[in-house]
């Protein structure tokens, strides 16, 4: 495998690693800081959401225009930045805290899975993001449950990712050479539309992981250490399941069918969820792990290589901006009927995206 391929698995992995250890922290601060379950889920997702969707939008068009390098070491000098302000145990904190690390995970990540399908090449754009996102996806994991395990070790592990994935990116080549330069097509953005509403959808699932899960786990009083089992089993299946299914959905064709198969998976993982939350957790895995590949390399399939980077950005716009959307809806639909029946209601979120997929 290109060594240079494998070096942007490696950062990607410390781009996960770096939001699964907040992914514990923040909710456990929120917890110190007696904040109502709707408030914990409005604050950071919202922030959260919003900044990286933004984001990735700009990252897409900026690694096209200037390279994707560039945008990969502006995106782990804020890491850097931010790992200062981390542990200020108050409100003011975790939102500037969530806005930095939504900014650092579209700049980061919207340039790895770039750069990999730049080097793939594509018609094997989705065995390549699945890789992508399934060191992204394991760093998450081990993320999370590294900082149930060792949280008063955390401040020390979010500086360490940063400086190593800051050197790391330093080395990095810039993929945008390897692209087909002789086109220049503007973008139609009507054909990749459906998708990435679809993507905004499924990032509901991620967000009842982000902070819906954890924060109602911790008040029915389970210890950090099984809040963390819980939600890294979840990435963990998700992570390791892609580069199967997007290897699937390249070699014989049938990515709209493993598509709508791994929506009804998530449905099905939230009817029942607070009875086997660790066996449910790792069914959302699976789904997720057969979606989440094969949307980006729909939308790939759709535009020209020119635009790459600006078609993968306008699709993680909408997809992460999902997290906001959930922020803002998640608090007032958990108000009304209860954890179960949100849950249940996000299952409902994955048919509609189904059958925009179809």
């Amino acid at each position: 495998m290109n060594r240079q391929f494998i070096l942007f698995t490696i950062l990607v992995f410390f781009t996960g690693f770096y939001l699964g250890i907040l992914r514990i922290t923040i909710p456990e601060y929120e917890k110190e800081l007696n904040l109502g379950l709707s408030l914990a889920l409005l604050l950071p997702l919202v922030a959260f959401g919003f900044v990286k969707g933004t984001f990735n939008f700009l990252a897409g068009k900026l690694s096209d225009d200037l390279g994707r390098k560039k945008v990969l070491l502006i995106g782990w000098i804020i890491a850097l930045l931010s790992s200062f302000l981390v542990f200020y145990l108050n409100v003011f904190a975790i939102i500037v805290v969530s806005i930095l690390l939504g900014i650092n995970q579209a700049l980061t990540w919207t340039t790895t899975v770039t750069s990999q399908i730049d080097i793939s090449g594509k018609r094997r754009a989705g065995f390549a993001t699945g890789i992508n996102e399934m060191s992204g996806y394991l760093g998450v994991s081990f993320g999370s449950f590294l900082a149930s395990i060792m949280f008063n070790l955390n401040y020390i592990f979010i500086l360490s990712v940063s400086v190593i994935a800051l050197l790391g990116s330093m080395i990095a080549m810039e993929t945008k050479k390897l692209v087909n330069s002789n086109t220049d097509p503007k973008l139609r953005y009507y054909p990749i539309t459906k998708i990435s509403i679809a993507g905004l959808l499924e990032k509901f699932v991620d967000s009842a992981f982000f902070i819906l899960i954890p924060s109602y786990l911790l008040l029915q009083h389970y210890s950090l250490y099984l809040v963390g089992l819980t939600v890294s089993s979840y990435a963990f299946s998700w992570s390791l399941s892609q580069p199967l299914f997007g290897y699937i959905a390249d070699a014989y064709n049938k990515r709209r069918l493993i598509l709508a198969l791994g929506f009804v998976l998530m449905f099905l993982g939230f009817m029942k969820y607070s009875a086997l939350p660790l066996e449910f957790s790792i069914i959302e895995g699976l789904g997720m792990g057969m979606i989440y590949p094969n949307l980006i390399a729909a939308v790939n399939d759709r535009v020209d290589e020119s635009v790459r980077g600006k078609a993968l950005g306008y699709y993680r716009l909408y997809r992460d901006s999902g997290y906001g959307v959930a922020g803002l809806i998640l608090p007032l639909i958990y108000s009304i009927v209860g954890f179960n029946y949100t849950l249940f209601i996000i299952g409902l979120f994955q048919l509609v995206a189904m059958i925009l997929i179809l």
